[in-house]
């Protein structure tokens, strides 16, 4: 009998799962793999699923998100990840590099945001005595950049 091949999956720079250079499509496969997405003490990335370690190749970072919404009392920030799974912002700066703002999900600045998704939460955003800051309710998010 033949071991069959592990696909060669690969994240790219805006969060699209590929599959032996396939875009992947379908929505609860790719949330499946993002769930059981593990990163090793090397900065590599393998999705840990049925006692089976499958490599994943990450082109900027593990997880893109692609849109952000207010809770209707303006208390909660929530984003949407790529894979559909949604998250409230997590505290910590939001780190922009080159341009590209980043948040820290599970591991550090592991998480792009979209443009638009960005854009939206500038309209939050404030000028304070250390930098800036989006505010919301009584979360304020620190607006870091970084070289």
């Amino acid at each position: 009998m033949n071991n069959l091949r592990a696909p060669e999956l690969f994240i790219d720079k805006d969060g699209l799962w590929y599959s032996d250079g396939v875009l992947m499509i379908n929505k609860e496969i790719i949330k499946l793999f993002a769930t059981h997405l593990k990163k090793d003490g090397h900065d590599k990335y393998h999705i840990d699923l049925q006692n089976q370690l499958y490599p994943v190749r990450v082109e900027d970072t593990p997880f893109f998100v692609q849109s952000v919404s207010v809770t209707e009392q303006g208390s909660r920030v929530m984003i949407q990840l790529y894979d559909g799974r949604k998250f409230s912002l997590p505290q910590g700066n939001i780190i922009v590099k080159n341009n590209i703002p980043y948040i820290s999900l599970i591991w550090q600045r592991d998480t792009k945001l979209s443009r638009p998704s960005y854009s939206e939460l500038c309209k939050n955003l404030i000028e304070g005595d250390d930098g800036y800051f989006i505010i919301c309710g009584d979360n304020e998010w620190l607006v870091e950049e970084i070289v």
